[in-house]
């Protein structure tokens, strides 16, 4: 809901500058606190108790608050809060937070439930805390100088340049791009400012010695529960707080048409709105669209269409890229922005998650099937040959690491070294993890979704959600991704996720059948872009790709081959993928003069 800066020195100008480039992640209200030991600044956008007395930062005691992202459970808390003497003067979750890591200390994040990048500063102990939530479905990057001990974090990478301008490439973030087309890497694409993982706390003291804690931990269920729909229906409702209307990205499949199920039986017609996209001259790709038009039309609820033109790819990328701060080659960013520009409500759901969680995609069915005929192959440790055919190669697979590789997104990318110059592939050892890193493999699928949940969901979904949504002031939520619904339902038995007939998403279909329509085989997100490669795209995709476009990218990019490739694309249809995440990687490189 907000932009946070912060570092632990007193310089008003940098925060000022800093705060700049987070305003428009808090367009409602901006202020910031500077002293000698800590500086504090919050851009407001206004979700929950929009008075100014829930203005940012926001002080109890000796204890400085600012925050970024809501508490979903902060009404039961503040109850308990209440009930032990606590006496509010607010109704944002803002005041509970603070009250409550009063009372608990650290301990007091653990109770939280929502999403959410914190940072407290205790001015008795002279300490600074710094947390995100869970999931990770709000970002915190900081950046440390081991000479000075000087701390400086934000919610954007564009903000801590403003202390350090870095014209250095992260090694470890350009290997992991060049292979999946995303960076997995523990730090950014800048080298010196980190992420703080999902989950971790950071500890600072009056000393300036700083301890990261892996801190927020998962409790997984593998329960059945006996009214699964009640309770996927509870965990969407706890996500509705808001004190302004809300709106949702509806397509045609079973995730944002559940949560729009939810909806609909719980706020009142007038607090919500739904979008939609559709292709320009492209019915093929506009499935998804149609079945969402007409859900809403049996349901009596107008659906805002969002038009996408071959010219919003090439018109748009280079802001989106800016706005990203880190290349994430998915095309469904373009489409994520033009929609963040449609949407005129503060709040904006969608069913990113779904897929992980209750089994959606194809590939899962696939490793589901493979992986089980993998524990009965016999002849796995004794037969060491790679075989040209890959599911043949999946069965002897042992260990679920392995699986997850060999379903990425990467593998959508043909003959990459041809393209980067020194490419090295990406190997199970080279994985850097999080919340999985010391898991304890033992179910296939699922382990592989906690791989994607770990990797793909943070890396790539919930950055684009949030980076491009909430540069136009809009909060995105993500009620598949709450922790609740990942510890009830990503370890539920396999053989129920697909059910007698290997059909994908069983336990939705189950349970929500018969309460809207939706598209008979979901494919995930499809677009005409590789067939506007060939034809609309192409002067675009040579200008870009071109050495004279900027100069320092000769040292990462073969464009002789380049060249070769667009031109095969043009004639065959070959590799849209790759060319669209070579398009990407050359306008960061400029527009970061990397």
């Amino acid at each position: 809901m907000c932009g946070i800066n912060g570092f632990n020195f007193q310089d008003e100008k940098l925060i000022k500058r800093m705060m700049q480039i987070t305003k428009n992640r808090g367009p409602d209200f901006s202020d910031y606190i500077s002293n000698k030991h800590i500086t504090l600044g919050h851009d407001r956008l206004s979700i929950l108790d929009l008075n100014k007395r829930s203005n940012q930062p926001f002080r109890f005691k000796e204890l400085i608050l600012s925050f970024n992202g809501e508490i979903y459970n902060y009404a039961e808390l503040k109850k308990e809060l209440i009930e032990i003497g606590y006496k509010f003067n607010t109704s944002s979750d803002t005041e509970v937070i603070i009250y409550l890591f009063d009372k608990f200390g650290i301990e007091s994040f653990k109770k939280l439930s929502g999403i959410f990048a914190i940072s407290l500063w205790d001015n008795n102990k002279k300490k600074l805390y710094l947390i995100r939530d869970i999931v990770g479905v709000k970002p915190l990057y900081y950046f440390l100088d081991n000479y000075k001990k000087d701390l400086v974090f934000s919610s954007s990478i564009r903000a801590i340049l403003q202390y350090n301008e870095i014209k250095k490439i992260n090694p470890s973030a350009l290997f992991y791009y060049q292979n999946i087309g995303r960076n997995d890497s523990n730090e950014t694409f800048f080298s010196g400012i980190k992420k703080l993982l999902p989950g971790q706390l950071l500890i600072q003291d009056q000393n300036k010695e700083t301890e990261i804690l892996d801190f927020l931990k998962f409790k997984f269920s593998t329960k059945n529960h006996t009214d699964a729909k009640t309770n996927i229906c509870e965990i969407i409702r706890s996500q509705f707080i808001s004190d302004v209307p809300v709106s949702l990205s509806l397509s045609g499949g079973y995730d944002s048409n559940t949560i729009y199920h939810t909806m609909r039986n719980s706020l009142e017609k007038k607090n919500y709105e739904l979008y939609s996209f559709y292709f320009h001259d492209h019915d093929k790709f506009n499935i998804d669209f149609k079945i969402a038009e007409r859900n809403c039309k049996k349901f009596g609820d107008n659906l805002n269409a969002v038009e996408i033109k071959f010219k919003d790819f090439q018109d748009n990328i280079e802001k989106v890229t800016e706005i990203l701060e880190e290349p994430i080659s998915n095309q469904s960013s373009i489409l994520n922005y033009l929609m963040a520009k449609n949407v005129r409500e503060k709040v904006m759901f969608n069913g990113d998650g779904g897929d992980e969680i209750f089994g959606g995609y194809d590939h899962y069915r696939s490793a589901y099937i493979l992986s089980n005929l993998s524990k009965i192959n016999i002849f796995k440790k004794m037969i060491k040959v790679k075989f040209k055919n890959k599911n043949i190669n999946r069965i002897f697979f042992e260990n679920s690491k392995q699986f997850f590789l060999s379903f990425n997104e990467g593998n959508l990318m043909k003959n990459k070294e041809k393209y980067f110059l020194n490419f090295q592939e990406l190997k199970i050892g080279d994985l850097e993890l999080n919340h999985t890193e010391n898991f304890n493999f033992s179910n296939r699928l699922n382990d592989i979704c906690y791989l994607d949940i770990d990797t793909k969901i943070v890396n790539d979904f919930l950055r684009r959600n949030d980076n491009i949504f909430m540069n136009f002031g809009i909060e995105a939520r993500v009620p598949f991704l709450d922790q609740k619904m990942i510890e009830n339902y990503l370890f539920v038995d396999e053989r129920k996720k697909f059910g007698n007939l290997l059909e994908s998403k069983s336990i939705l279909k189950k349970n929500f059948k018969g309460d809207f329509e939706t598209v008979k085989t979901k494919w995930g997100l499809q677009s005409p872009i590789a067939k506007w490669m060939k034809k609309e795209l192409q002067p675009f995709l040579h200008d870009i790709l071109n050495e004279s476009y900027y100069d320092n990218s000769k040292n990462y990019l073969n464009f002789n081959n380049i060249k070769s490739l667009l031109k095969r694309h043009k004639e065959e249809y070959y590799n849209p993928d790759l060319i669209w995440s070579l398009v990407v990687f050359q306008i960061f490189l400029k527009k970061f003069n990397l």
